[in-house]
């Protein structure tokens, strides 16, 4: 694949321009696509005009937006959205028994994705998005899917680098190590005022057939209220029935 002299090939230029756009700013002018994806103007302005072309992004008045077309490509990705189909039915069970948010993620590298989220009218402060990222070790689906992973793993999570900005938690590496044997023996996290001093977040993994878990399905319930135990038990029954269906769904049409 040709390379420019700066040693990145055109697919990862590409990448650079779609990936400056997120959830908060969805609509960019050229300059700021240039700044956000560290490249010139003109070779922003290159890319974007061919993507144009291709129905990946979209003009708008004063810059650009993703276009349909990428949801449509990635809407027949078998992972996150076979997991997310596999959910949707027990997270709608879970959501009318906690009657607050119940989400979906999964863990990307440091980060954890959400893939769907339910929300009551009356729900408590929360600040995911569908298709949003946040730091794993400030969310309870992050912490609770690190915590599963091979020791190697979990050695490089708990001692991580956790940058200063809020809202990330006072814990050290040790008291996140503590964290994690907890959640890995226990089965489940209940975090307190790690995003919102007026929420806490509870979470269970989803495990696929090989029962290695795949996903997080927390909820996230004002602090004050008690009866965690339904809120996990109720989760519980979400996240063994999403496996059942993505087994399924796995092996469907297998002899």
């Amino acid at each position: 694949m040709a390379r420019r002299s700066d040693g990145r090939s055109a697919v990862a230029r590409i990448c650079r321009v779609l990936e400056a756009f997120t959830s908060d700013d969805s609509d960019l002018t050229l300059t700021e696509i240039a700044r956000r994806s560290r490249m010139p103007v003109s070779t922003v302005h290159s890319i974007t005009g061919q993507l144009v072309d291709e129905g990946l992004l979209e003009r708008m008045d004063q810059g650009y937006v993703l276009g349909v077309r990428l949801w449509e490509l990635a809407i027949r990705a078998p992972g996150t959205f076979g997991l997310r189909e596999a959910a949707l039915a027990p997270m709608e069970q879970a959501h009318a028994e906690i009657r607050h948010h119940v989400q979906l993620s999964v863990l990307t590298g440091f980060e954890s994705l959400y893939i769907e989220r339910l929300s009551w009218p009356t729900s408590v402060v929360n600040f995911t998005q569908v298709g949003g990222r946040l730091p794993w070790y400030v969310t309870s689906s992050g912490i609770l899917l690190a915590s599963f992973a091979d020791e190697p793993a979990r050695s490089g999570y708990a001692t991580s680098s956790r940058p200063p900005r809020p809202p990330a938690p006072d814990l050290d590496g040790t008291a996140m190590e503590r964290l994690m044997a907890s959640a890995r023996n226990r089965g489940f996290l209940v975090t307190e005022g790690f995003i919102h001093p007026d929420a806490t977040a509870v979470a269970v993994p989803v495990f696929a057939p090989w029962r290695a878990p795949v996903a997080a399905l927390a909820a996230v319930v004002p602090a004050a209220e008690s009866g965690v135990e339904s809120v996990v038990g109720s989760l519980r029954q979400a996240a063994r029935l999403t496996g059942e269906r993505l087994a399924g769904t796995l092996t469907r049409g297998r002899p």
